[in-house]
């Protein structure tokens, strides 16, 4: 328990270390916040304001056929709603085409829908909006065709035709359900944050390494005297940075939860367990770093920075999209590399609340933290110094 206790002293005293594990993530995250904060609310939908001209009522030639079709544009402009039972579009009916490219031009319509001239659109700039109004009129043009072509045929099947094409417009699509809580885009950047804090821990277990080597440092040559057996020492060396660790990983949930408010799912235990899963691994992999690369502290510690940095980069730390990009063009990547373990274990949980796939990702990142553990036990145990 003294080495234990001892253990824990040295790494509360490296202030770097505390710095780069705690403060880091902590800042990054607040940059996340600032950034992303707001954007979702900014991203609600809103009615896609559209104005139709429509001067045929004033046109003796005009059928009861185009009456009715003409004004079911307007009704059904009306009453499309989007999945949250918002209304699409918000419509201003026109029968001067002057006034309405007044308004067009002022930016208080997005687009002008001609209905003399066979629903053609007219709008300022392309973009989303202009977009949603086309694919709605495309669709609509399509079904006044048949109608037409129906109504010129065989008019007798006119009201049956019809009747069967509302029930087709009525049909709903079963939707897959999402049945995590967090549907934000934006939080996979704090999903792979949390996985940088967990890399970080690679750190500590290069510290954990150096400081049991005897050719590295006089902690480590007066350690591998000491009648404590070296792999007792390295085990105490483990646990005690391994709890501190996770009390640090801890906090920084903690903060993105309620300081960030990051909703990371109904399944808050499972979240920290997997980051205190991913701080095991991490350590583990800090500690074959040291014992396996030759050279001096600094050689070591730098390869530990390049490990955990392409980790999160490859999480999606930087660039969000490239966990897919890698899911189509490499996805062993993805299965191996543990950073993307834990952030694709956190999304597994708070999108889609599956604890199957949640399980896999943090049984092989378990498996790989064991690994290493195995890989530096091996190591150590055949390393030999001439003198002391």
């Amino acid at each position: 328990m003294q080495l234990i206790r001892y253990r824990m002293k040295v790494m509360i005293q490296q202030k770097s270390l505390l710095f780069w594990s705690l403060v880091f993530p902590l800042l990054l995250g607040m940059l996340f916040y600032f950034m992303f904060g707001g954007i979702s609310e900014l991203e609600q939908f809103d009615k896609v304001p559209v104005g139709i001209v429509d001067d045929t009522s004033q046109q003796s030639e005009v059928t009861d056929v185009s009456s009715q079709v003409n004004a079911g544009l307007v009704t059904m402009m009306k009453d499309i709603k989007t999945q949250d039972n918002v209304s699409m579009f918000q419509v201003k009916e026109y029968t001067d085409r002057k006034q309405a490219e007044k308004d067009l031009e002022a930016e208080k319509i997005r687009g002008i829908i001609d209905v003399k001239d066979e629903y053609a659109l007219m709008v300022k700039e392309s973009d989303i909006y202009s977009s949603l109004i086309k694919t709605f009129i495309d669709q609509y043009r399509q079904n006044v065709a048949l109608i037409t072509d129906v109504a010129k045929e065989h008019p007798e099947q006119m009201e049956t035709f019809i009747q069967s094409l509302l029930q087709e417009q009525e049909t709903t699509i079963q939707e897959i359900e999402l049945k995590g809580t967090d549907k934000d885009p934006y939080a996979q950047y704090f999903y792979a944050l949390i996985a940088m804090t967990c890399l970080i821990g690679t750190m500590v277990g290069v510290s954990n390494g150096n400081d049991i080597q005897a050719d590295l440092s006089c902690v480590g040559a007066r350690r591998n005297v000491a009648p404590t057996p070296k792999l007792l020492q390295v085990a105490y060396d483990f646990i005690a940075t391994y709890v501190l660790y996770c009390g640090i990983v801890a906090l920084v949930i903690a903060v993105c939860v309620f300081v960030y408010g990051q909703d990371f799912g109904r399944n808050a235990l499972l979240v920290l367990l997997g980051g205190w899963i991913g701080s095991f691994t991490a350590m583990a992999m800090g500690t074959v770093i040291a014992i396996f690369t030759k050279g001096p502290v600094q050689k070591k510690e730098g390869v530990c920075v390049a490990v955990f940095m392409i980790s999160s980069f490859l999480a999606g730390l930087q660039w969000a999209d490239i966990t897919y990009l890698l899911e189509e063009k490499c996805p062993l990547i993805n299965r191996v590399n543990p950073g993307t373990l834990i952030v694709n274990g956190f999304k597994s949980l708070s999108v889609f609340g599956d604890y199957r796939q949640y399980a896999v990702n943090m049984i092989t990142l378990f498996v790989i933290g064991i690994i290493c553990v195995l890989a530096a036990v091996l190591k150590l145990r055949r390393m030999r110094y001439e003198s002391l």
